[in-house]
This record gives C-alpha cells, sequence and structure tokens, in this order.
C-alpha cells in the first residue's frame, strides 16, 4: 500500500466557510495540502480560496447545502477533477441555536439531525469509496462537539454529534483493513461565528463563564481545534484511529470537592 502523504494530500474540508474550517483550510493550505472546500456560503468560500491562492496554495470551491443528496458527489468528483485523488476529509459542516426541548418543532430537529449527522454519513460514504477505490488509505476526521455528552444548548444538536462520535467508531472499525484512519474531535466552548451568533446577547457572561469553568480559563480558538485536526490528518497520528479527541480546554473535568466547598 502507498504511502497516503508520498504526495502533496488533497483535502475536502466541510463547512469550510464556518470559523473552526476556515481556520483549518489556511493552516493546512500553509503546510502543503492541496484543498477543496465546500461550505453554505459561496461568498465566504470565495474569500477564503482568494486569500489561499494568494498565499501559493492551490484550492478548488464548492457551494451547497449539506443536506443536499447530490452534494457528496459533486464534492468527489470536484477533487478528481482537479487533482485526480482525495486523500483527507474533514466533515466540519454544522448547525445549531439554543432551544429549550419543549419549544423545538419536529421540522427543526429533523434538520438540525440531518445537517449533523446524516450529512457526515453521506459524505464520508463517499469520501471512503473513492479512497477505497485509489487503494491508498487515507484520513477522515469528523468534528463532533463537547455536547454529545451533556446534550448541548439544543438536544438535536448535542444528539446528532452523539451519533458522528459512534459513526466515528464504527467506520474506524470498517475503513481500517482499507488503510483509512477514522478520527473525531469534541470542541468545547469556541469562540466561532455560530457560537457568537447564537449567544449574542450572552457572549460576555460566556467568556466569562469560560474563565471560571475552565482550567485554561478562556474559551477556544478555531486555531486550537484546526490544530489537533492537523495532526490528526499528519503521518505523526499514523497509529491513531477511533479516537474522540476533547478540545474543550478541560471544561469537562468536575472541579475537586475542596473547590466546590469553597465555592471557587
Amino acid at each position: 500500500m502507498a504511502s497516503q502523504q508520498s504526495h502533496s494530500p488533497i483535502t475536502l474540508i466541510t463547512g469550510a466557510s464556518g470559523g473552526i474550517g476556515g481556520a483549518l483550510a489556511m493552516m493546512l493550505a500553509a503546510s502543503g495540502h492541496r484543498l477543496v472546500l465546500s461550505g453554505l456560503e459561496s461568498e465566504g468560500l470565495e474569500r477564503l480560496a482568494s486569500e489561499i491562492a494568494a498565499a501559493g496554495g492551490e484550492v478548488a470551491t464548492i457551494a451547497g447545502d449539506v443536506r443536499d443528496r447530490d452534494l457528496p458527489k459533486a464534492c468527489i468528483d470536484l477533487a478528481i477533477s482537479r487533482f485526480n485523488r482525495l486523500d483527507n476529509l474533514v466533515s466540519g459542516a454544522g448547525a445549531s441555536r439554543p432551544v429549550p426541548m419543549v419549544d423545538m418543532d419536529d421540522d427543526e430537529w429533523e434538520k438540525l439531525v440531518d445537517i449533523n449527522l446524516s450529512s457526515v454519513f453521506r459524505i464520508a460514504k463517499a469520501a471512503a469509496r473513492q479512497m477505497i477505490a485509489q487503494g491508498d488509505g487515507g484520513a477522515i476526521v469528523h468534528i463532533s462537539s463537547i455536547a454529545h455528552a451533556n446534550g448541548g444548548a439544543n438536544l438535536a444538536y448535542g444528539s446528532a454529534k452523539g451519533g458522528v462520535a459512534t459513526l466515528t467508531y464504527g467506520m474506524a472499525q470498517q475503513l481500517g483493513p482499507h488503510g483509512i484512519r477514522v478520527n473525531a474531535v469534541a470542541p468545547g466552548i469556541i469562540d466561532t461565528p455560530m457560537v457568537r451568533g447564537g449567544f449574542a446577547q450572552q457572549f460576555n457572561a460566556l467568556v466569562e463563564g469560560a474563565a471560571v469553568r475552565t482550567p485554561l480559563g478562556r474559551l477556544g480558538r478555531p486555531e486550537d481545534v484546526a490544530a489537533v485536526i492537523a495532526f490528526l490528518l499528519s503521518p505523526g497520528a499514523a497509529f491513531v484511529t477511533g479516537a474522540l479527541i476533547p478540545i474543550t480546554g478541560g471544561i469537562e473535568i468536575l472541579q475537586p470537592i475542596s473547590a466546590i466547598a469553597k465555592g471557587t
């Protein structure tokens, strides 16, 4: 089996017009990846692509809604027509909004599960088929969320992200014999447009709360998540598969009883 990294890797990123996806695209381009970027907003994609191209990177873009059943094939076809192969996939498209369960209607539940879970399955299936056909292995990284463990501010989102974790484990089992590694990251509170938009009125309180609840004392940055994903795509992670890596600043760690007793 040929080495995946014997050439400049071709990496497809969905949700590339978002905060984490954009930071990852810039980081990977700087390290030599040639990119296929997919996102909902063509304007944001084109700005990102122009910045990457200006720095000497190679990039192709395709705008579309991940709920479109034809988008996965279109993304793979673009990778093949532009770069002749596909080595990596990062499924980063996602959406949410804070809403209590009792106020959520069925249509919103189905929409968010489709965006955050079903579309991940569809793009991963298309990418895996291409990687298997090439016979050179590959790497897939899904972006889950710490909400997979606590439900988050939207139960459709949290449930879907839990499904992404399960999908990761199953894919790692099934695709490992083909030399394809499958991992996921679970970001905590990251300073992205989605978080700022969802908590516009409470953002300052969110920052203050993170300083108290998080051992590292701050919100995460998109680059914090991008760096871990870049590692998972690299030869340095050649023996890592089926992992779900929290990128949270430690917010999920329970405080010791002594600190709770002091009210700190």
